[in-house]
């Protein structure tokens, strides 16, 4: 079943020295429980995209069909220091006039299933990066999506910990049955995430290409699969379309 759908979605952005061409006749489908991953040059709007899907701008041409409510992880986990982990946790239940008792308890089983249950009284600034990004992941599930957009969300992390927290919230994205949109630029994260990857070309932006990640490998041990032939394969294939755009 399709829990998103673009059709020819155009954006351009008007500036006081001229008109920006941002997108370009970006047509998708996710469908749900997929995975996929935009990778593609720097500028080249992925974050755009996303903010598109999210209906923080509209486009300037196309359509945009979502099945269901989305809930948007940023760049930045955006906890505020001033609050608990839980009162971040519980900030968009309040946003959402939604903090009612299941969604509590619904909260305190996310936390409990995945080891974070005995944070909820520290604050943001004692944990740490990896911590703070599972955090933001609960806090984002919390409010019961359907549909997860992600916004290059371990970026700010050390190579190790990027691997074990991108494993860590796919394996948490795959349990709780989600649907996503991962923005990376990390190729090998996007192949060991990903059911598929999306290669967007340089502004303005088009599909360039699209890969179907459908060798069997195991996705709970990310240093072993990125090992394998069949990764290196799709890696090369991917590397060589994002250096034709430079």
């Amino acid at each position: 079943m399709k829990k998103l759908e673009m059709k020819n979605v155009s954006k351009t952005f008007y500036t006081e020295i001229g008109a920006l061409d941002v997108l370009e006749d970006i047509t998708f489908n996710l469908n749900e429980g997929e995975i996929i991953a935009i990778v593609g040059p720097s500028g080249s709007g992925k974050s755009t995209l996303l903010n598109i899907i999210s209906k923080l701008i509209e486009p300037t041409e196309g359509e945009i069909y979502v099945d269901g409510e989305i809930g948007y992880m940023f760049q930045r986990d955006h906890l505020f220091n001033w609050r608990t982990v839980w009162k971040n946790i519980m900030l968009g239940l309040e946003i959402k006039k939604e903090k009612n008792q299941e969604n509590i308890d619904k909260t305190k089983e996310l936390l409990t299933k995945y080891g974070l249950i005995d944070f909820i009284n520290s604050y943001p600034q004692e944990l740490s990066g990896g911590m703070r990004q599972r955090i933001a992941l609960i806090r984002t599930l919390a409010t019961n999506p359907q549909v997860l957009l992600l916004d290059e969300p371990f970026s700010a992390l050390d190579y190790q910990t990027r691997i074990s927290v991108s494993n860590d919230v796919c394996n948490i994205i795959k349990n709780e049955k989600k649907t996503l949109i991962i923005v990376t630029h990390d190729i090998s994260e996007a192949i060991s995430m990903c059911n598929k990857i999306i290669v967007m070309s340089k502004r303005p932006s088009t599909i360039k290409k699209t890969y179907n990640i459908d060798y069997d490998f195991d996705r709970t041990n990310p240093i072993k699969s990125r090992s394998s032939k069949e990764f290196m394969e799709y890696y090369e294939k991917i590397w060589e379309d994002l250096n034709d755009e430079k």
